[in-house]
């Protein structure tokens, strides 16, 4: 979880922006045992690729943007080793303090100062990767400027590989090079473009030219906003290059098939076409482009060559198989080989809860095909609205592996959709009985394709017995922060479809800001005489009626109103402002209790934790049923100030350091709840789309259930990265939410439907908790019984100890099937226990 920013603006409207051709070799270099960085011409294959030698960048001043925050390279030094002409020693490199590093920025922009106009012949960028999830650069601009405020393009170091590119596996370290620049500048911006949330550099080389380019006029496209210039160009980047990956597995899909001289010749037409194209992708514009596959003609001509090949295969038009809907899903997957047909889709759900199936299709021609569906053999009434039908749509992500993640409404009972040549489509089906009686209800999916080819899909809809309560037992939220009118990707125009999809997911502990809770003014004894507007406050909560919980994140400052924290009236102007705010929502029906304040954002310094003890103390003098909540991010969470423990009624747990740290960590915040404290856990790692929507999301109620604790969070419903849920090309920051957000829209997906579903496996092993309970004290002896609290010991452990269970990433195959096992036993003992 990240403390709250300034709310992002969308990226200004893309201008064209050509990069030069640049002729780059991207030299191996081993580890270094010698510090300084010898001339270059003393280094024979560089000599060799004609690199010039004098290095015009040493000893420069430069900038950087952002500042460097990964802890074991950032130093005082970070302000001046990148031009020292010293090369780190030791491996890895993210572990030298020589080199500089950054972790989740994107991009990183370094301007070097040469101090005059200087010929420019080339530019050198040396780093590492290739282990502990340190990846090597997707692009690594470089810009030039006469007068550091207009910038000319000179290419990207990482665009074109040379006589050596980086190991495919593996550490590293490696240079960037290139030689064959003919430019100018006093200015030099070096533009990383990080593969995932990485970036370490240990020098940057910046080689003289001819003076005699020194009078030449700069002709590239030019820029006065570098962050423009990289949205710009990391767009069409990305686009090129999902043409180019995608192109590549057609030829070879090509290559590997068995079809006649003719559809080998016009595929080959096809491609050939398609591939002239990728060079010339117009750039679109990042404040509407939406990255949703086939990105363009182009790209669909490439990807219908796959419904070519799978039709001269003998496929039928139309395929359709039952899949698991958590499992990855690959743009053009075909029909399981050894099928035999479709299969059954099963969904099971008590009455008032949500459980989701899906199923694939494929189109194998090489056109477009619309696909009509219709149920036949369900009951009508209540049924038919328990059920509802949703196209998961394909989108890009940043790390340019496409997803099928977003969940769009398909009309209930009869629908269409389109499948692109060659491609799949999964449609996703949402099960929530209502009034019905337990029991199986048998039908028929019949898909009929636009060319008459049918295919039937038998379906099982299977209400269980029992009922789900209106409100759930695990407390769930995401830092939605409702209260605001524009902050992240959250609008005043999407707000109130957001809460509405909130109240859908069980969400029951909205997040605001601290300006819901203004502080006043404050005599010379502390006392209030100025009351706080209750205004925001009012308005929040009126949007959040019934909440079980009110979370705020006070990001406590250094004053309350006109009082200093180390005023001596701090502790009574901090007792009259909670006092005051505590009946203002107890007028509104909102209890003590329940009204929750987050004071620092995962604390993890002495100097926040003792902010944190400072501000709780008086609150609670003040009003102690007020309950604090923190997320102290210590490694060993024993670092923590013992005041900062105490002082908070809940304390949260971050999944990502529970995983890392592991069982002394865990064991530390179960010895707290066993003194009486109450636990939650929260969950913070981005780049969701990528997250495995049922080992990261919905497995982390079970994790809750696992350590006892009482409610479950994920930074942020809200955070979209500045406003890129459907094009993630644009992104310059780590996007968070799971949801697919617009100014006006909020569409839902795999990952919210998980974090539902987890909630609901949370209330499944509650009510057979309390079912044992009660039958313990009135019929110990009750069928059933005994089986019931064994798997009452062990359900936990058969879902989180299940193969691939520790696993947060979605692309691998693995077993996304114990929870349901475990939760459709809870089931069948509910049901023999209730007899």
């Amino acid at each position: 979880m990240t403390s709250i920013a300034k709310a992002r603006t969308a990226a200004p409207a893309l201008t064209t922006m050509a990069l030069l051709s640049l002729s780059v070799v991207h030299v191996a270099v081993p580890t270094k045992n010698a510090v300084s960085a010898p001339a270059l011409s003393a280094r024979p294959r560089l000599t060799q690729l004609s690199v010039p030698a004098t290095n015009i960048a040493r000893g420069r001043p430069y900038t950087l943007a952002p500042r460097p925050n990964y802890p074991l390279t950032s130093d005082g030094g970070d302000e001046v080793q990148l031009t020292d002409g010293a090369y780190s020693v030791g491996t890895p490199l993210w572990t030298r303090a020589t080199s500089v590093g950054w972790v989740n920025a994107a991009p990183v922009t370094i301007v070097i100062d040469l101090g005059s106009i200087q010929p420019i012949a080339g530019v050198s960028f040396s780093t590492a990767a290739g282990t502990a999830g340190v990846l090597w650069p997707r692009s690594i601009f470089v810009m030039v400027s006469d007068d550091g405020r207009r910038f000319f393009s000179a290419g990207d170091l990482a665009a074109l590989p040379g006589k050596a590119d980086p190991p495919s596996a593996g550490y590293a370290a490696f240079r960037f090079v290139t030689g064959d620049l003919t430019t100018h500048g006093r200015y030099v911006a070096v533009i990383v473009d990080p593969t995932g949330p990485f970036t370490f550099c240990d020098e940057i080389e910046v080689f003289a030219g001819d003076p005699a380019w020194l009078g030449s006029t700069l002709t590239a496209d030019s820029t006065t906003d570098l962050q423009k210039f990289f949205v710009e160009a990391h767009m069409r980047l990305s686009i090129q290059r999902r043409l180019s990956a995608d192109l590549e597995k057609a030829r070879a899909a090509l290559e590997a098939s068995q079809v006649s001289a003719a559809v080998r010749a016009f595929s080959e037409h096809e491609l050939d076409i398609a591939g002239s194209q990728i060079g010339a992708v117009p750039l679109q514009p990042s404040d509407s482009f939406r990255a949703v596959l086939p990105l363009n003609a182009a790209h669909a001509r490439i990807l219908a060559v796959h419904g070519l090949l799978r039709q001269a295969s003998g496929l039928p038009s139309l395929s359709a198989w039952v899949v698991n809907p958590w499992d990855f899903v690959r743009p053009v997957d075909g029909p399981p080989a050894a099928a035999a047909g479709p299969g059954t889709l099963t969904i099971a759900a008590m009455a008032a809860e949500t459980r989701s199936g899906a199923l694939n299709f494929s189109n194998s021609t090489g056109r477009p095909m619309t696909v009509a569906l219709r149920l036949s053999g369900l009951p009508d009434g209540p049924q038919g609205s328990a059920l509802h039908l949703y196209e998961a749509v394909w989108t890009d992500t940043r790390e340019l592996i496409p997803v099928a993640d977003a969940l769009v409404p398909l009309l209930d009972g009869t629908a269409s959709f389109n499948i692109p040549a060659g491609m799949a489509r999964q449609i996703w089906f949402s099960f929530t009985p209502t009034d019905r009686a337990p029991g199986t209800s048998r039908g028929v999916l019949e898909a009929t394709a636009d060319d008459g080819f049918r295919v039937n899909v038998p379906m099982e809809l299977k209400v269980l017995s029992g009922r789900f309560p209106d409100r759930s037992r695990l407390h769930l939220g995401g830092w939605d922060y409702t209260d605001a009118e524009k902050i992240y990707g959250l609008t005043a125009t999407n707000r109130e479809a957001l809460i509405q999809q909130l109240r859908r997911l069980k969400v029951d502990s909205p997040w605001a800001t601290s300006s819901v809770l203004p502080s006043g003014s404050y005599d010379a004894l502390g006392r209030l005489n100025v009351l706080p507007d209750t205004s925001r406050f009012n308005r929040w909560v009126s949007r959040w009626p019934g909440a079980g919980r009110y979370l705020v994140f006070v990001n406590a400052p250094e004053t309350l109103g006109n009082v200093e924290v180390t005023d001596s009236r701090f502790p009574t102007a901090v007792g009259q402002w909670i006092k005051f705010w505590v009946a203002h929502a107890s007028a509104l029906g909102i209890q003590p209790s329940q009204l929750m304040l987050l004071l620092v954002d995962e604390p993890r310094s002495a100097g926040q934790d003792e902010r944190v003890v400072t501000w709780g103390r008086a609150i609670k003098a003040g009003e102690p049923g007020v309950r604090i909540w923190e997320d102290p991010t210590y490694a060993d969470p024993a670092g923590s100030r013992p005041q900062l423990l105490d002082v908070s009624d809940i304390l949260a747990m971050k999944r990502s350091l529970m995983l890392q740290q592991g069982g002394p960590y865990v064991d530390f915040f179960r010895q707290r709840r066993a003194r009486g404290q109450a636990l939650d856990v929260y969950g913070a790692a981005g780049a969701p789309r990528l997250l495995d929507p049922y080992t990261y999301y919905r497995l982390q109620a079970w994790v809750c259930a696992d350590v006892g604790a009482g409610g479950s969070f994920f930074w942020s419903f809200v955070d979209d990265a500045g406003g890129s849920s459907w094009n993630e090309y644009a992104t310059t920051a780590t996007l968070y939410s799971p949801f697919f957000l617009s100014s006006d829209s909020v569409t839902s997906s795999k990952h919210v439907a998980a974090i539902r579903e987890g909630v609901e496996d949370f209330e499944y092993l509650a009510m057979l908790r309390d079912r044992v309970d009660e039958l313990g004290r009135n019929d110990p002896n009750h069928a059933g019984l005994s089986e019931a609290r064994a798997l009452l010991d062990n359900a936990v452990t058969l879902v989180l100890q299940a193969p691939g269970a520790a696993d947060m990433q979605w692309v691998p195959d693995k077993d996304r099937s114990a929870a349901d096992r475990v939760r459709l036993a809870v089931a069948d003992l509910l049901d023999v226990l209730r007899r």
